[in-house]
């Protein structure tokens, strides 16, 4: 059975590295999940969690920022002096420390930053404001402003602020590095599905919150939808995670619910065609895992039956207790009387096991004569035995059927079937009515006889099995007489069921001959379990009339649920 879990895969896409190895960044290069869709899978539901880290977990926002200066650079100089730097980190997050640093030489007087702060408008404050200190021993501390660009301006450390509505006075100062850090959380989130650039299916425009989980479900679920391959195909579906600063995830998991829709039977074809023999079953398999319930069942069978009543269908075991010998100078007969105007006879079955490698002999079927056969047969009702056997003894029992040239008309009396054998041995097995519960029809067998030489007399054989009661059932040798219907009524339809493992299902088809189940219908037919390999789920076909079953347009449903740890693995 091929896999048919859906393969899932994180991968992230830019250059920028995590703090440690528990996060996973997430930026405007994309982090991507990955699917590989194989062959008969369908999408019912996904939900994508994602969860930021807290805020003790920082990145510098510095080497990705854009940078101006007073001097005009893009880049620190330290050797050129500046009065004053911003960086703009193009999104609106929180900022937890800023740490500016001079160059050891040459050496300079003390300086402080005096910082403001901006979101796409004017700096905040616009008048002088506390400063942080420029090569302090410690980051200065910034409580989670929000913003997306900081200016710093440069000042001696010994200058008082000026009054309000003075101009600032700023000191040219050499600056080596400027780190600002902010929480790793992602400061927004857009969600696509698609080859490249994608579908955008979702957006979170605020940062997220230290520890917050967020969930992406009836969006995500609706964008796979429309991305899933068509017909059931198997394919790629990719799903990209995007931010438009660098951010950091330290949970990614994906939790898929999705269905295995088998439309094939065991062997790969679409449809079975099967022969099914006069009171048998035949059964079309499926392959199925043997440890998920089934959520739907579907076929449609279409059945082409031969046109026979079955009005007795004795079931004989292998090996019957008793048997007419028939071969070496015996024979053996069996009465049939109808209870009713009955159609012509198209065949008769006999039960028969061969004791030697080839038999020869001829199935007569005789009018009644005071409750004898009559000598003679009836015209065109002598059919000849011919059974050569392969492999060695001792051979099985089996039914062995005789064809007359044309359908026999037998009449409403009793009539006689006579086996008589010219080469080789065969045993006719024999059996009672009480065993084989004939369905009441417009036939039943009458006695039992046998003769010990070709003219002898016919003799009645005891009566019950080997300690059976006294009054038990009258023996009588076990066929399957076929009858042509006297008026033309569509044959019975078969017997329907579904097995799987030890559990059988009875099943209805409509008038259509569709099969449609669903899981409270199925509810009984429990998953096997176990070990080794998985029993098939098997449709069975029971009939008593000879003919051909197909089984079409098969769809077997199989829910599953799969998590997907992606980060963390």
């Amino acid at each position: 059975m091929s896999d048919t879990r859906v393969g899932a895969t994180l991968t992230y896409t830019g250059t920028a590295t995590p703090p440690t190895a528990a996060q996973i960044p997430v930026d405007t290069a994309g982090l991507v999940v990955a699917l590989d869709v194989p062959a008969g899978v369908a999408l019912v539901r996904a939900a994508l969690t994602v969860r930021a880290p807290s805020d003790d977990v920082t990145v510098n926002l510095s080497p990705t920022a854009t940078l101006a200066t007073s001097g005009g650079q893009t880049v620190l100089d330290p050797a050129q002096p500046i009065t004053w730097l911003s960086l703009d980190w193009g999104a609106r997050r929180p900022l937890s420390s800023v740490d500016v640093r001079l160059p050891t030489s040459p050496t300079q007087t003390e300086k402080k930053g005096r910082l403001s702060v901006a979101e796409g408008g004017a700096w905040y404050p616009p008048t002088p404001s506390d400063t942080v200190s420029v090569n302090a021993v410690a980051p200065a501390p910034l409580p989670g402003i929000l913003a997306s660009r900081l200016l710093v301006e440069f000042v001696e450390a010994s200058s008082a602020p000026p009054p309000v509505g003075t101009p600032k006075t700023l000191a040219a100062t050499q600056v080596a590095s400027i780190a600002l850090r902010a929480p790793a959380r992602p400061p927004d989130l857009t969600a696509t599905v698609g080859v490249g650039a994608g579908a955008l299916f979702f957006h979170h425009a605020l940062p997220l919150l230290p520890r917050q989980e967020l969930v992406l479900e009836d969006a995500l679920s609706d964008a796979l939808q429309r991305a899933w391959p068509v017909d059931l195909k198997s394919g790629a579906v990719a799903v990209a995670l995007r931010s438009s600063g660098l951010g950091m995830f330290d949970r990614v998991q994906l939790v898929m619910d999705t269905l295995e829709v088998i439309q094939r039977w065991s062997d790969g074809a679409e449809s079975q065609t099967l022969a099914v023999n006069t009171d048998s079953s035949v059964s079309a398999r499926v392959t199925v895992p043997r440890d998920r319930a089934l959520s739907e069942v579907r076929f449609h069978v279409q059945h082409q039956l031969h046109d026979e009543d079955l009005p007795l269908a004795p079931r004989p075991p292998s090996m019957p207790a008793l048997s007419h010998h028939c071969g070496s100078g015996y024979s053996a007969a069996q009465a049939f009387r109808a209870t009713r105007a009955t159609g012509p006879l198209a065949a008769l079955d006999l039960h028969l096991r061969p004791l030697t490698r080839r038999v020869v002999g001829t199935l007569a079927f005789h009018a009644d004569v005071h409750d004898r056969p009559d000598d003679a047969p009836l015209a065109g009702g002598s059919i000849p035995l011919l059974l050569e056997q392969e492999g060695s003894a001792p051979w099985a029992s089996r039914w062995v059927a005789f064809t007359p040239g044309k359908p026999l008309a037998l009449g409403t009396g009793p009539w006689w079937a006579v086996l008589t054998v010219d080469e080789g041995d065969v045993l006719w097995s024999l059996t009672d009515h009480a065993e084989t519960a004939p369905t009441p029809g417009s036939l039943t067998p009458g006695t039992a006889l046998h003769r010990t030489e070709a003219l002898g007399p016919w003799l009645p054989r005891e009566n019950g099995l080997p300690g059976a009661e006294e009054d038990a059932e009258a023996l009588w040798a076990c066929s399957r007489p076929r009858l042509r219907p006297l008026t033309a009524v569509p044959p019975l339809p078969p017997r329907l069921q579904l097995r799987w493992g030890t559990k059988v299902l009875d099943v209805t088809a409509r008038e259509d001959g569709s099969v449609a189940l669903d899981a409270k219908a199925l509810a009984t037919l429990t998953p096997p379990g176990g070990t080794g390999s998985p029993p098939p789920l098997e449709v069975l076909v029971q009939s008593r009339v000879a003919g051909d079953i197909t089984l079409s347009g098969l769809q077997v449903v199989i829910p599953q649920r799969e998590t997907y740890p992606l980060f963390p693995r």
